[in-house]
């Protein structure tokens, strides 16, 4: 029985040597990896954002368009049209969300033959990834 008792006591040992020597290697290797993570979680947010944005200028220029479609009594030309676009559309575009300076989207109309276009665009001013990323929506609907 001795010989047992020597043997799991000669395996023992090693292991408990062998833990002691690692305990500083976690640390090491969390600090190692720390900068990677944060990188992707903060490219997720920002690209989120950025395609929050994008869907927030396609809704704008599409509420745009309907506004700018709608029939304006007693115009002979389509300014009333085009002003009803512009300003149904501009106030959608001011909720983007922006990091840094204000570039706030701005909202255009023309019509050309029976077809009116509503286009919006602007900087996304991201940190480091996006950062100068132009963003912007068009919708065309026709006139009736």
């Amino acid at each position: 029985m001795n010989t047992r008792e020597m043997n799991r006591g000669a395996l023992r040992a090693p292991a408990r040597e062998h833990t002691r020597s690692q305990k500083g290697s976690v640390l090491v290797e969390f600090a190692f990896i720390l900068p990677v993570l944060l990188m992707l979680l903060f490219g997720v947010v920002y690209f989120s954002v950025a395609l929050y944005n994008k869907t927030v200028l396609t809704m704008a220029t599409r509420e745009g368009a309907r506004a700018g479609v709608l029939y304006v009594a007693g115009q002979t030309d389509y300014s009333g049209n085009i002003s009803n676009a512009v300003a149904a559309a501009q106030p959608l575009c001011n909720s983007v969300i922006s990091f840094g300076s204000d570039a706030t989207p701005v909202a255009q109309a023309s019509v050309s033959g029976d077809i009116l276009t509503v286009s919006a665009s602007g900087n996304y001013t991201g940190l480091y990834i996006f950062s100068g990323l132009v963003l912007s929506a068009q919708t065309s609907m026709r006139l009736e």
